[in-house]
């Protein structure tokens, strides 16, 4: 574990709310200069706090949809491991990929035109490490909610506009030089317009154009670093709810209720053996304990199951699906 100051905390408190804006801009609200800005950004770099940058892609406007694999583990070994991983990681359709710990080892959430493309995967899968894989369970993603690390520098959360995507299934039309821009500042939300021109042989000017229509359409939804929590003593859970008696004000008041929670980063609307995700993050397990204890109680009529997965090693997160502009047609990809 390494140890943050005030400015670090600050720092990451901005890039959380905006990765892509300047160190100039940055600066100017911490108070400092960007050479100093630039010096602590690439001081959590090497820190292995912060180990890049993503943008939030509603990738339901592009026709897809979010399959989670939670994935059980046996005859597992390093070197297995890591050939398991590295064959997830170069998957280009696979959306984020964590180690965690009770019932299973690993999630895996992986964006599909359909669900016979998403069993095209997992078949893939399954064929390759067939010694390796014990047992699954399959969630389908509805509708995701991001709330965001308010719990940085505040104890109660602002009233924003939240990064919001699934639902109803509505497409956009975009043409190559916009998906080229996506697939660049997919996991490099920091680049610069100049360099993304540069890259597939447009103007800045008309970068920054698309991006902005972009964002006013609702397909990029914000732009946030990676960070390993591990690193830094805070710890990621994420809650599996199944419900009973459930009404739409009863879910109504259950999300108002999380909204408020700073330490609450997201939900999601499931389908298959669980109705509801709630994902959370906490420096100390008494926090932990006292958290899903009042909501448990709180919300007891309607609760019908609940489990908490630690999350442990988050390797992943990309919002692009990466089959737009490549060929993942066949089981080597």
């Amino acid at each position: 574990m390494v140890s943050l100051d005030k400015f670090d905390v600050k720092l990451i408190q901005e890039l959380e709310y905006d990765s892509s804006q300047s160190f100039s801009k940055i600066a100017k609200k911490l108070k400092t200069s960007q050479q100093v800005v630039s010096y602590r950004i690439r001081s959590l770099y090497e820190r292995d706090i912060v180990y890049g940058f993503y943008t939030i892609i509603n990738f339901s406007l592009l026709g897809y949809t979010s399959y989670r694999v939670m994935l059980r583990l046996t005859n597992i070994t390093p070197k297995k491991q890591k050939q398991i991983i590295n064959y997830l990681m170069k998957h280009s359709n696979v959306l984020w990929l964590v180690e965690c710990g009770g019932r299973w080892d690993m999630i895996i959430d992986f964006i599909a035109k359909n669900i016979v493309q998403f069993n095209h995967f997992l078949r893939c899968f399954k064929n390759k490490f067939p010694k390796q894989i014990q047992n699954y369970d399959i969630l389908t993603m509805i509708e995701i909610v991001y709330f965001g690390r308010d719990y940085f520098t505040k104890i109660v959360r602002e009233v924003k506009k939240l990064p919001y995507f699934a639902g109803e299934l509505k497409l956009i039309d975009v043409d190559r030089n916009d998906l080229e821009i996506l697939l660049l500042i997919s996991q490099k939300a920091m680049m610069s317009s100049l360099a993304i021109g540069r890259e597939i042989g447009i103007s800045p000017n008309t970068v920054i154009l698309k991006k902005k229509h972009m964002q006013e359409e609702g397909l990029i939804q914000g732009f946030k670093p990676m960070i390993h929590l591990e690193r830094i003593s805070y710890s990621a859970y994420k809650a599996l709810i199944k419900f009973q008696n459930i009404t739409e004000q009863k879910e109504k008041e259950l999300i108002n209720y999380l909204r408020n929670e700073v330490n609450v980063i997201g939900i999601i609307r499931l389908i298959g053996g669980w109705d509801f995700e709630i994902e959370f993050e906490f420096q100390f397990q008494s926090e932990l304990l006292q958290f899903t204890r009042l909501l448990r109680d709180k919300f007891r009529e309607i609760i019908k199951e609940f489990e908490v997965i630690p999350l442990f090693h988050e390797y992943k997160y990309n919002f692009f699906p990466g089959d737009l502009l490549q060929n993942n047609s066949d089981c080597n990809s």
